[in-house]
């Protein structure tokens, strides 16, 4: 999907990968932060998985990282959102999930958080943003819109 069509529906959804790019360690930092503005501006609205805040949580907790310090990174990463105005997350529906899982069957190289995030593209009808390369893979099979950063013309 190019630009073009991105600014016809204007809707994308972001998966952790999008989270952990706000932080300006990140390799995704710059791509995250223009895709941010494009939000600011009206180009595009960015719609979070719900799933992504639990997964990020996780993870951060899987690399040993004490409860408090997660605390403040999800503060942070709350707060970024909030000056781009960023607020709308897609619900994890029952329907979703039993999509998520549907993919999982089909899938077995499918981790369950992006079975998560691949099913509420589908049931919202929406690209979803990853730098994930199983999920594109994944994607392409199925036939879903998807958009890497390099789509949206920023890598």
């Amino acid at each position: 999907m190019n630009v073009g069509d991105l600014l016809l529906d204007r809707s994308i959804l972001v998966e952790t990968d999008f989270l952990f790019g706000l932080s300006a360690r990140d390799k995704l930092h710059p791509y995250v932060s223009k895709i941010l503005e494009m939000h600011r501006r009206g180009e595009v609205r960015i719609i979070i998985s719900s799933a992504s805040p639990i997964e990020a949580s996780l993870t951060l907790l899987s690399h040993g990282i004490d409860p408090g310090t997660i605390i403040r990174v999800l503060e942070l990463m709350n707060a970024k959102l909030i000056e781009y105005r960023v607020k709308d997350y897609a619900p994890i529906t029952l329907e979703a999930l039993a999509k998520a899982m549907e993919l999982r069957g089909k899938y077995g190289m499918l981790a369950f958080f992006d079975s998560i995030h691949l099913a509420l593209a589908i049931t919202l009808d929406i690209p979803l943003l990853t730098s994930d390369k199983v999920l594109h893979e994944i994607m392409k099979l199925e036939g879903i819109k998807r958009l890497s950063y390099d789509a949206v013309g920023i890598i």
